[in-house]
């Protein structure tokens, strides 16, 4: 990687993308299956690649999945497979006309903490910005709070004591939830070089998110506390208006705190439910453009990085500290702007 800018920007070199294109040339869309030894070199390359390719490390659950369910030495190349090579020759048309930003890559303190939940019903959450966070035109410098009511073809999918047969898991919910929450912050704020701290008390997809990938279609486990109150409400209390609601969740927001609330986009939804239904949509379909920012960035200008004493995502060999379930999770004086990021 070629460094620029004081060190902020990386431009890949030419043989790395050349190989990247090569890797992706090698295996055709309309192959159906290949050598596990070759397979198992491309999952090598492709992953030592993902370290400098932002985004890239989400795209592996059907890629090694598919080492799971290999007859012999041949792997079968399903369609799960292809959509993840498409996303990566996506990723190699964007990584060919840009640079890369050290952000993007490497974890900051985190500007933005949320709380996010699922249920059979719907999804919800809410994120506090911290003081430095700058919102969208539209927005303010104060707590998001969004939701989103399933629609009915996606809760009788769902896989439940009287529907065992169902497509749908709660932790497939628990997920599509986290990728609301997630554009949500996008949508309000400008966190274009930021770290954000996305919480949830559904350990399958903490763990699935920290790894990226998900290998598991059992039971999950839940982190059992009161820690969750305004996404909980948020994702289970659509019997309720958005003022009755925020009324409700008084006691759960930092004082004189004034509530704004986020609506996803009809784009970014479809999108959502299509991955529900373990269908692929296109990178540009959910190109739902943001507003632009209250104060735009000045051009040329950089901006002092803070980095992270422990990251929120890893190459293979980082240990994550461990994780240990707390009353004091959810603490109002915490989720103040002054306050984020608090020490850990």
């Amino acid at each position: 990687m070629d460094c620029r800018h004081g060190g902020y920007d990386c431009a890949p070199t030419t043989t790395s993308t050349e190989r990247l294109a090569e890797i992706l040339a090698s295996i055709p869309i309309t192959q159906k299956r290949t050598s596990v030894k070759k397979w198992h070199k491309v999952l090598g390359e492709l992953r030592s690649m993902s370290l400098a390719l932002p985004g890239a490390r989400h795209l592996f659950s059907h890629m090694q999945h598919a080492l799971s369910t290999k007859i012999k030495t041949r792997v079968n190349l399903n369609r799960g497979v292809h959509d993840a090579l498409q996303d990566f020759r996506w990723l190699l048309r964007d990584l060919q006309r840009r640079p890369t930003r050290i952000a993007e890559l490497v974890p900051l303190l985190a500007s933005a903490e949320g709380h996010h939940d699922a249920s059979g019903k719907g999804a919800g959450g809410v994120w506090f910005p911290a003081k430095h966070l700058v919102p969208r035109k539209g927005y303010r410098n104060a707590p998001v709070l969004w939701r989103l009511q399933w629609p009915k073809h996606i809760i009788d999918k769902l896989v439940t004591s009287k529907n065992p047969d169902g497509s749908i898991s709660n932790s497939d919910l628990e997920l599509a939830g986290g990728l609301l929450h997630l554009e949500a912050i996008a949508q309000c704020f400008d966190v274009r070089e930021r770290t954000v701290l996305s919480k949830t008390d559904n350990l399958a997809t903490l763990f699935w998110q920290r790894k990226a990938s998900a290998t598991t279609t059992k039971v999950p486990a839940h982190l059992l506390r009161p820690s969750n109150p305004i996404a909980d409400a948020a994702s289970r209390d659509f019997n309720l208006s958005w003022p009755h609601l925020l009324k409700s969740l008084t006691p759960y927001l930092p004082e004189r705190a004034s509530c704004q609330v986020w609506t996803p986009s009809n784009e970014v939804v479809s999108s959502v439910i299509t991955a529900l239904q373990n269908k692929r949509s296109t990178p540009e379909s959910l190109w739902a453009e943001p507003r632009q920012p209250v104060q735009p960035r000045r051009s040329g200008k950089t901006t002092v990085l803070t980095w992270a004493s422990t990251p929120f995502s890893k190459p293979s060999k980082t240990k994550y500290q461990s994780y240990k379930s707390l009353h004091s999770e959810f603490a109002v004086e915490n989720l103040r702007p002054t306050a984020i990021p608090h020490p850990r």
